[in-house]
């Protein structure tokens, strides 16, 4: 384990934070509260139907003693709270009856944010199928903290000797230059809020003007925007991935570039770009990929890959746990 992941769970466990998960039916959720409550990383908390999840417990022989909690879709009294709140919460999006609001509630992904929206957890990991993704009920539940006008993501990737940050990987498709800033300011303050000084390169195929395209512009102007919103933020681009991150190339291409060469932060032009490039990274480079750790919503959500592993469920509840305290 790197140093990483160890300092991040070890912070974790000094909180003690509910965190909720929504894959009832799938055998890594069990594994991963497994060693959650061996670790005493947190405090499970299952949402789904209980005879389902009272087998898959006997299976994996974890028990309730165990600090894990169970939460019944099937539980009339929730059901009828969370849906009167959901369709007042929505009121002015979509016109639920209250029949409707309650079809959508007993939705796993939706009853655990709900539950999250009435501060019975502190945080949500789920996603490891497409009917839990946890995207949609957290933007129309939770949804963004003031002044922040898209969510975004970024991914952890952790190497034994070193921890670097991409964003967006997950979320926004095709941002444009504000959106963009945004991005590259909510990743600034993630990564300083896990005690790294962040070093921000604005990622483009140009470096200083070595390329002309409209799409070297967006990340030029991004770039001016979000020095505007954060003076103090150590900020380049547009910028190639070898000039942000390594010193001879840096040396060669831009040795005015603030960055010199030791960027730890990388903000992707698009969600192509991001998404491609963390997933060769994790796969050629070895690199543990830890997220997508959704930024700019009022309370923790957060989704994790199909393909993750149990271990990937593991440490993005580290994650999660730490960012319910920091919301606090």
């Amino acid at each position: 384990m790197s140093q990483f992941l160890e300092k991040i769970i070890k912070k974790a466990s000094k909180r003690k934070s509910r965190i909720c998960f929504a894959d009832y039916n799938d055998e890594r959720v069990y594994r991963a509260i497994k060693e959650i409550a061996k670790l005493k990383l947190a405090k499970p908390v299952i949402v789904g139907e209980k005879r389902v999840i009272e087998k898959n417990m006997s299976r994996f022989n974890i028990k309730k003693s165990m600090g894990i909690e169970v939460c019944d879709l099937k539980d009339d009294e929730l059901l009828e709270k969370f849906s009167e709140q959901y369709m007042k919460l929505r009121k002015n999006k979509e016109k639920l009856s209250l029949k409707e609001a309650r079809t959508i509630i007993k939705k796993p992904n939706y009853f655990a944010v709900m539950l999250l929206y009435n501060k019975f957890v502190d945080g949500v990991v789920s996603g490891l199928s497409s009917e839990t993704k946890p995207f949609l009920p957290a933007f129309k539940i939770i949804k963004t903290k003031k002044n922040v006008k898209r969510v975004s993501s970024v991914f952890i990737m952790d190497f034994p000797d070193k921890t670097l940050f991409f964003a967006d990987c997950a979320v926004n498709i095709l941002p444009d230059k504000n959106e963009l800033a945004e991005i590259a300011v909510l990743t600034s303050e993630t990564v300083k809020s896990f005690g790294f000084k962040p070093r921000v390169a604005m990622l483009s195929f140009s470096t200083r003007g070595s390329a002309k395209h409209e799409l070297v512009d967006k990340v030029r102007e991004a770039t001016r925007i979000a020095k505007r919103k954060k003076p103090e933020l150590i900020i380049d681009g547009e910028i190639q991935f070898d000039a942000a991150f390594v010193p001879k190339v840096f040396k060669k291409k831009c040795p005015d570039s603030p960055l010199k060469g030791k960027a730890n932060t990388f903000i992707f032009p698009d969600l192509n770009a991001g998404n491609i490039s963390y997933k060769l990274v994790e796969r050629l480079a070895g690199a543990k990929a830890i997220g997508p750790i959704l930024q700019g919503l009022n309370l923790p959500v957060n989704d994790v890959s199909r393909g993750a592993s149990y271990k990937d469920l593991v440490h993005l509840t580290a994650i999660t746990s730490i960012q319910s305290r920091m919301k606090k």
